[in-house]
């Protein structure tokens, strides 16, 4: 798949990839399917080209996400030296993506939580134009 343009891989195929490894239940479907397509409007408004293999990566995050948000839970702190690694701006473009889902479900992500999605939105920046997205 690597390689493939980022508008050939519709949400749910990457589910069915998923679900080879991973007992995926409809409400588990529903909720990533609803917060993928939200992740991949936000990475083409900014103009992050995703290639299925970090679109792979994000539907994986995206239904461990889901399922978090929907126990309440959160995933363990992360080592602030990370939060060096992006840029503010893309980590406040990705707070609010993800209060925007969180809102609505009574939940509210933890920065470590943004980070991580963060991660993969600045990998991908990262493969397309060496040291792009980086701020300060």
């Amino acid at each position: 798949m690597t390689g493939t343009p980022h508008h050939s891989t519709r949400p749910s195929r990457l589910l069915s990839q998923l679900a080879e490894d991973t007992h995926i239940d409809g409400p588990d479907a529903a909720d990533t399917e609803e917060f993928l397509a939200v992740a991949h409007r936000y990475a083409s408004e900014r103009g992050i080209a995703m290639n299925d293999v970090r679109r792979l990566a994000l539907a994986a995050h995206g239904l461990a996400f889901v399922r978090r948000v929907r126990a309440h839970e959160h995933p363990p702190e992360l080592d602030q030296s990370l939060f060096e690694e992006v840029g503010d701006e893309l980590f406040a473009g990705v707070r609010e993506l993800l209060d925007a889902y969180c809102a609505p479900r009574a939940h509210t992500a933890s920065d470590a939580e943004v980070l991580l999605l963060t991660l993969h939105f600045e990998a991908a920046l990262q493969e397309s134009v060496p040291d792009a997205g980086r701020g300060a």
